[in-house]
């Protein structure tokens, strides 16, 4: 099985751009690339490179893949930031896709998700993911705090790094324990693993509704 999770950046930032591409094996998963600064174009031309090799290809993308017409919440936000309290983590990254800081995010990955599947309609699946929740749903919750300190604390990064690479895939000889995208990304990707794998299961889940809401939600 082949993963790849993407940690989105606004149109114009292509540097915090994020992909790793990652293969299921003997129940971990295994980076085989990681790349960093990628275009629209750059992402979609990676892509297309696997799906030649791979009958399927499992995309998880840190972005809002639709938006609430009239705006604010869609029910997956409203959903998914409960689900951030029960775990006891503060909610405050999960924000509406129309609000002024994340519009421009929001339109870049709608668009990126229709190029993808309108380019390889029978080669992907697409899912929106949220790498911060993903993380505080499999931390112990005595670790739960880390979810949310990992993207401005140095130790906690390295922290997070050590306990995946541990627990789900080895990153340190890929992934910088400085770089909050790469570490996304990687997130990105195990939340796709567990959402695509019939071995696994995700710990949060909402389900495409279409037409306004066509990709599923998944942590």
């Amino acid at each position: 099985m082949k993963i790849i999770g993407i940690d989105l950046s606004g149109p114009s930032n292509h540097k915090d751009t994020a992909a790793a591409v990652c293969r299921e094996e003997h129940d971990q998963l295994f980076i085989e690339d990681l790349h960093t600064g990628l275009s629209d174009q750059a992402l979609l031309s990676l892509i297309s490179e696997q799906a030649k090799k791979n009958n399927k290809i499992y995309i998880g993308i840190d972005a809002p893949l639709s938006y609430q017409d009239g705006g604010g919440d869609r029910e997956t936000d409203r959903e998914l930031r409960s689900y951030a309290k029960h775990l006891g983590v503060k909610p405050g990254s999960i924000m509406p896709p129309t609000l002024t800081r994340m519009i421009y995010l929001t339109a870049r990955g709608i668009h990126l998700a229709h190029m993808i599947k309108n380019s390889l309609p029978d080669k992907v699946e697409i899912v929106e993911v949220h790498p911060g929740i993903a993380l505080a749903s499999r931390l112990p919750i005595e670790d739960r705090p880390q979810a949310v300190l990992y993207k401005k604390d140095e130790q906690s990064r390295k922290f997070v790094h050590r306990w995946l690479s541990e627990v789900y895939f080895p990153l340190a000889d890929q992934v910088e324990d400085s770089s909050t995208h790469q570490l996304d990304a990687c997130l990105a990707a195990l939340a796709c693993w567990h959402w695509s794998s019939a071995a696994k299961l995700p710990a949060w889940h909402m389900p495409a509704q279409p037409p306004h809401h066509p990709f599923p939600f998944s942590c």
